[in-house]
Parts: C-alpha cells; sequence; structure tokens
C-alpha cells in the first residue's frame, strides 16, 4: 500500500541500508564498511543487540555439540566477527568465553556469555569505528520499490518522516519488516499455528546466595543444566549457567527456569516466563503478552524468596524493555533450509559459513559435526538489490531451531554485508556476484567455512 508522507528530511548517498540493530544487523553493518561501502543501520530502540543483549546473553555457539557423540572431537564452527565482539567484550570484563556444560551437554557442550551492558557499549563502539552511521529510536514504516528493487525507505523518528535511499538494502529487523514492505514473499506464523513460537521475557535476578542456591537444588534434584567457570575479577570457580525444573519445585507457570550469572551475587539473564504461541505481528496479542508476563514476574520473585535457599533477599532488575518475539515472518529465500540439511549436516557449493547447534533438546547434526548455510538462504526470491540475515531465513521449523541464534546470526550478517559491499562494488545485484569471491573475502575476515580443532581442544 502506498502512503503519502510529509517528508522532512530527505537522503540518498548510502551505498548499504541495514535495517535492524539486533546481532545480525551489527554484523551486517560491520561488515559492509570495513568492505567500503558507505553503511546507515536504522534501530529502533535507543541500542543495539537487540534479542542478543536483552535476551539470551549465552551466545549460542562456537563450538560443535560434541558431547551427543561419544568420542566426537570438539570443533570450532564459528570465528569472524561474532568472535571479534566476544574478544572485545571480554577485555571489558564483560564475557566468559568457553565453559564447559557439566550436566546437559549434549544440548550444547561448550558456551560463551556476555555481559549486557557493556556488550551494548562494544557494539556501538565497533560500529562507530568503522565509520558505520547509526540511527537509533528510528523506525521503518514503509518502502518505496519500483521494478522489483526497493528504491528507498521511509522512517519516523522525533525529526519527523525521513526517505532514505541506498543501493543495497540489508533486512536484519528479525520480523523481516523491510522485505515485507517491499513484496517480498514471506510466511506468516499466526498463533498457535504450526512453527508458532511463544514470546519470552527475560531479566535479573540480585541479591542471591548463588552457592545455596545451587547446594538447595541440587539436593532437591532438580538441576538439568549446570556450568561452572572463574568470572570477570574472580578468583575461583563459580555458577555461571543454570537450568532446573521450576514447575517440580511447585510453580505452575513454567516447566524450566534457565539462567546465566557473570555477575557476583545475581542471576544475569534469567529466561521461564512466556506467553503463546502468539502472533507476533498482532499489538492486541504483544499488549497482552507485556501485561501477563510483567505481572508473572513480580510472582517469580516471590516465589524464589518462599522456595530456594539463599534468594530469601532477591529481587529483580534489568527487565527486558518489550517482550522478545521469537518469530513472526520468514522470508522466502532461493534456497531453505530444511530439516535433513540440518540434522545429515549437508555441505553447499556457495556456503557462507556452517553452524552445528539445533535449539531443541535430543536433535543434533549427525556425528556431532556442521551443517553449511549457503548463499542463495539469504536471497530474497523476488527483490533484486535486498539481503535477509537473521532468524528471518528459514521457514522449516527444525532449520529455525538452528539458524535463529545469537552466532548464526552473526554468521548470515556478516556475509549479506559482505555480499551487499560486492554488489556495490561490482554494479550488480546480489543475486549475480561472483560468490567464489564472497567466500574468499570471508575467510580473509575469518569466517570459518568448515568446522575446524583448535589446540585448545583436546585440553576440555
Amino acid at each position: 500500500m502506498d502512503i503519502n508522507f510529509d517528508i522532512q528530511n530527505e537522503v540518498e548517498n548510502y551505498d548499504v541500508l541495514v535495517a535492524g540493530g539486533g546481532l545480525a544487523g551489527f554484523a551486517a553493518a560491520l561488515s559492509a564498511a570495513r568492505n567500503g561501502a558507505k553503511t546507515i543501520l536504522i534501530e529502533k530502540e535507543g541500542y543495539l543487540g537487540g534479542q542478543g543483549v536483552i535476551g539470551a546473553v549465552v551466545l549460542h555457539n562456537f563450538f560443535n555439540v560434541f558431547d551427543a557423540t561419544p568420542g566426537a572431537p570438539r570443533l570450532r564452527v564459528a570465528k569472524g566477527i561474532a568472535q571479534e565482539l566476544l574478544d572485545r567484550v571480554q577485555l571489558q570484563g564483560g564475557a566468559i568465553e568457553d565453559i564447559r556444560v557439566e550436566k546437559f551437554g549434549d544440548h550444547t557442550s561448550i558456551i560463551s556469555i556476555v555481559e549486557p551492558e557493556i556488550t551494548k557499549a562494544v557494539l556501538n563502539e565497533m560500529l562507530l569505528e568503522a565509520g558505520v552511521k547509526l540511527l537509533l529510536h528510528s523506525v521503518i514504516i514503509q518502502v518505496k520499490t519500483a521494478n522489483n528493487k526497493v528504491k528507498g525507505a521511509f522512517v519516523w523518528n522525533k525529526a519527523g518522516f525521513t526517505f532514505i535511499a541506498a543501493k543495497q538494502y540489508i533486512d536484519c529487523t528479525g520480523d523481516g519488516d523491510l522485505a515485507a514492505y517491499a513484496g517480498a514473499s514471506f510466511k506468516h506464523f499466526k498463533a498457535n499455528e504450526p512453527g508458532a513460537y511463544p514470546a519470552g521475557f527475560t531479566f535479573r535476578l540480585c541479591n542471591i546466595d548463588l552457592a545455596k542456591m545451587e547446594d538447595d537444588l541440587e539436593k532437591k534434584g532438580l538441576i538439568i543444566i549446570l556450568g561452572h567457570a572463574v568470572k570477570p575479577g574472580g578468583s575461583k570457580p563459580e555458577l555461571v549457567r543454570l537450568k532446573f525444573n521450576i514447575r517440580k519445585l511447585g510453580f505452575k507457570k513454567a516447566y524450566f527456569f534457565y539462567a546465566a550469572s557473570l555477575c557476583p551475587n545475581e542471576l544475569t539473564y534469567c529466561n521461564c516466563i512466556n506467553y503463546g504461541p502468539n502472533d507476533g505481528l498482532d499489538p492486541e496479542e504483544l499488549t497482552d503478552a507485556e501485561v501477563y508476563m510483567r505481572n508473572t514476574l513480580l510472582e517469580i520473585v516471590d516465589f524464589f524468596r518462599a522456595k530456594i535457599d539463599g534468594c530469601q533477599g532477591c529481587y529483580a532488575a534489568g527487565v527486558s524493555p518489550y517482550v522478545g518475539q521469537r518469530r513472526t515472518r520468514a522470508i522466502h529465500c532461493e534456497y531453505e533450509l530444511s530439516k535433513d540439511d540440518c540434522l545429515e549436516g549437508r555441505k553447499f557449493e556457495d556456503q557462507i559459513g556452517c553452524f552445528s547447534f539445533i535449539d531443541i533438546s535430543k536433535l543434533y547434526v549427525k556425528n556431532s559435526g556442521a551443517f553449511d548455510i549457503p548463499y542463495r538462504a539469504i536471497l530474497p526470491i523476488e527483490i533484486e538489490n535486498l539481503l535477509v540475515a537473521g532468524r528471518t531465513i528459514s521457514p522449516d521449523n527444525i532449520a529455525f531451531a538452528a539458524t535463529r541464534n545469537t552466532v548464526c546470526s552473526m554468521i548470515t550478517g556478516q556475509a549479506a554485508g559482505t555480499a551487499a559491499s560486492i554488489a556495490i562494488a561490482e554494479g550488480c545485484s546480489p543475486r549475480d556476484i561472483d560468490v567464489k569471491k564472497l567466500q574468499e573475502i570471508l575467510v580473509n575476515n575469518d569466517v570459518l567455512l568448515k568446522p575446524i580443532r583448535e589446540p585448545k581442544a583436546d585440553l576440555n
């Protein structure tokens, strides 16, 4: 639908426009700029990182799930911008890398954790260093298209309406907004339909004696996932990863409680409250989710105080500014990863990276290997100057359980940004670039196209 706007500003001098500043959008904008493209990133919130900083601060996953296959080697499947981000955050005391999971390792085996506020600052720092133009507090509300090409985006912020044009566009909104507005074909996952996901809601839980809490839960036989590591500034291993059965403890509105702890005396990330499966494109359902989950949060705090030793004086902080909608649209692309592609660990000639983690218990890549992500999987089928990255790239439910994760989102984001820069340089559509050249640049920028062993692999 065409809408007439009173345009206060018009900008037409960008090579690449990235919509959405989550981890996929961060990687896309950073790689486009570093490869010579004049890049603008548009984000609706006042910070970068999206669900990677207000949701799952556990970065999934740089390694294969080797515990799922007896005798399988530990393999690294991801580096590139994702690893660079982790390294930068760790240097500022905001990350713990390569944590060996002690229980339920056949689901993750190795994890890394980042602290949200430090990560937000590092994301800003890296993009500004690369010369990316950041436009926060800004929403893309419509796009202009002609001849199967995006001509520009209508953006609203406190300055009014602005029309921003670029040569290439990358949709990293998570909901596929730019692609949908441009007329790209997509699948919409409505409430309670197959493939729909519930909305989530995360928070910190502070003023906890973590040792007492762990001991209490262990004695009650409730712990499912457990991990210990030395925290930033610490001197000995402490609790850093936890999952327990909260329903068996008596809380009936959730089945499991997931947490990560990066800071002393707190669970830095807590995840147990869900609503749905709901339609994340329906504002009334999103409103209902917000009301329900914020009320439930207060019940969770009271429950912990009453039922778990070490939590008698706990309180909630760092609450998500909005609910996290896991799935809304999937953009139809030239190739769509399937369940079998992932489980069989299939290879593709046009691969842009590899990945191993599937966030569904008891589903693993064959022999704890990895599957390739083809370049075609980030190319929408109709629009010539558009790429997509992050959690919108595959309608298949099992593939989505892999590609929606933070590290994989940065893999597809980095590839999209690099491909857009090549298209700019060659004056062609992203679908017409030389994929071998794309792969060469990605490898030169530390992207892994196949798993590798590391010297320290045998030490864990």
